[in-house]
């Protein structure tokens, strides 16, 4: 080769290799510009595993289908998930690299006990959190700081509003309410005594339980004494073996929390009673046949998932209901972000003030200034347990 063919064909060499980097620049750009990241931490191994595993199953099914028709605004959805193992430190750590690589918000967390701990993370980071665990209502006139929190969870607020409606159709008028002992419940009471009188009731006696059948079995005898119209009972699902028996015995209607909610156990303890038990859930949820007035959401969601739900412990269910409606309620609100995707500051506002009727699995929420997490307490199914059967308050 010559020397003056050299240059021409250097020069050559060169605008070609340029042009691959700015081609092979503008198809990651494209690429990146073409995706919408949200971040998920869940227990994806560990004790709580099976909740976390439906919740992230949830998710993809909802991803799925938002990206089948388009996205936002022609972006795709990509979900980053973190297995946090219930493990609070490693929780912090995988949000804080989800935030790091860039996601408009977070999903999670699968463990109740963290729950407290990835507010303040998110509060602190400005990102959009939409929780999937604990079943407090997310205020933002509350203790804890709330501006960037909002729940798709079945809170008790809900389900104290569904059951009090009920009894107060049926005309009960004195409340004996048990509640498992601990700080948690010592707040829960203080909302069941603030709700009772907007529904005509009154608390007769009020009893706290440690988790041991003795303690169990006196409190119960206590309210017993107090001859209330109905009781409430709330406690977690670590409770259920313990109030079975006492369920059983009860000659009085009783409320219970969702967490005590297991059709199977109670079915397969009774043969021969006639108590009368309440319960508030989603309808999605409810044993088959017993659903009413489904969205399209929950049709949706129940098609994904098939004979597979129903396989599952009604904790679990209930994970990957709190996680399908999580997503699309982002989903949703980036919609209505300026251009399908905007910043964070920007989905928070809308959040906040654009959730106005998105009817999930869980129920209809319409967040707005005040309540970050609000749901309506009639788009929740009431179940009775009587005489061995679940059936459908109506």
């Amino acid at each position: 080769m010559t020397g003056s063919n050299a240059c021409p064909v250097a020069a050559c060499a060169v605008l070609c290799l340029l042009f691959m980097q700015v081609i092979f620049a503008h198809t990651v750009y494209s690429a990146l510009a073409g995706q919408v990241r949200i971040g998920v931490l869940l227990d994806l191994s560990g004790p709580l595993s099976q909740s976390g595993e439906a919740a992230y199953k949830s998710i993809q099914f909802a991803v799925e289908d938002i990206n089948l028709l388009g996205g936002v605004g022609g972006r795709h959805i990509e979900i980053t998930v973190f297995d946090t193992a219930s493990d609070g430190k490693r929780m912090i750590e995988g949000a804080t690299k989800l935030k790091d690589q860039g996601v408009v918000a977070l999903i999670g967390p699968s463990a109740p006990q963290n729950c407290i701990l990835l507010r303040k993370f998110a509060e602190k980071s400005r990102i959009p959190l939409v929780l999937i665990s604990g079943t407090a209502p997310v205020l933002t006139f509350s203790g804890l700081k709330t501006k960037w929190i909002f729940s798709t969870t079945l809170n008790f607020s809900s389900e104290l509003k569904a059951l009090f409606s009920v009894f107060k159709r049926r005309g009960y008028q004195n409340l004996g309410v048990i509640v498992e002992a601990g700080e948690f419940y010592r707040e829960l009471f203080l909302w069941i005594r603030g709700y009772a009188p907007e529904y005509g009731l009154k608390i007769g006696c009020a009893q706290g339980f440690n988790l041991n059948k003795e303690d169990v079995a006196r409190k119960f005898a206590f309210i017993d004494r107090c001859d209330p119209d109905a009781a409430l009972l709330w406690a977690n699902s670590s409770a259920m073996p313990l109030v079975i028996n006492s369920l059983h015995g009860a000659d009085l209607p009783i409320g219970i929390s969702h967490g005590l909610f297991d059709p199977s156990l109670l079915q397969a303890g009774n043969s021969t009673g006639s108590e009368l038990i309440f319960v508030a859930v989603p309808s999605a949820l409810a044993p088959e046949g017993l659903r009413r007035g489904l969205s399209f959401s929950a049709r949706n969601f129940l098609n994904k998932w098939g004979s597979e739900l129903d396989v599952l412990p009604f904790g679990a269910r209930l994970y990957a209901a709190q996680a399908w409606d999580a997503l699309h309620v982002v989903v949703m609100a980036l919609k209505s972000t300026r251009g399908g995707v905007g910043s964070r500051k920007a989905l928070r506002s809308v959040l906040e003030k654009g959730i106005k009727g998105y009817r999930g699995v869980v129920g209809k929420f319409y967040f707005d200034k005040r309540d970050h997490s609000r749901l309506d307490p009639s788009s929740l199914s009431v179940l009775r347990f009587f005489s061995g059967h679940w059936g459908l308050v109506h």
